[in-house]
């Protein structure tokens, strides 16, 4: 019984010093991630907060977060439709489509779509 009492006395102590409230919890090690880890692929070419050219293009974007919604010409976030480039961009570009400042249209077999060029310079207007 005296070991109890010993015990209870030391715990009250270092919570009166606050070491007990520094501790780690123990858990099941299933904890969420920080609220401010990036959950961007390392792949992507943009990175949180990067700001898109006049029509939008190459603003960063997440699979949820609906950035694209403003921009009439670049209304689609690659992020949605599992992409790991991050950016909000039109689809189905030509060589006649104007993608706006400092991106072009990037054609391959696939497909096509705005790009910035600092993420592709292959594009048709980079």
């Amino acid at each position: 019984m005296r070991s109890r009492v010993v015990w209870i006395a030391v715990a009250l102590s270092l919570i009166g010093i606050g070491v007990l409230a520094t501790l780690p919890a123990c858990g099941d090690g299933t904890a969420d991630p920080p609220v401010d880890a990036d959950p961007t692929p390392a792949e992507s070419c943009v990175r949180p907060g990067d700001v898109g050219n006049n029509v939008g293009v190459g603003t960063y974007c997440t699979p949820t977060g609906g950035e694209c919604a403003p921009f009439d010409l670049a209304p689609l976030c690659l992020a949605t439709v599992g992409q790991e480039q991050w950016f909000c961009t039109r689809i189905g570009c030509d060589a006649t489509t104007h993608c706006g400042e400092g991106a072009g249209c990037l054609i391959e077999a696939e497909g096509s779509a705005c790009v910035p060029c600092r993420c592709d310079s292959r594009g048709l207007g980079c």
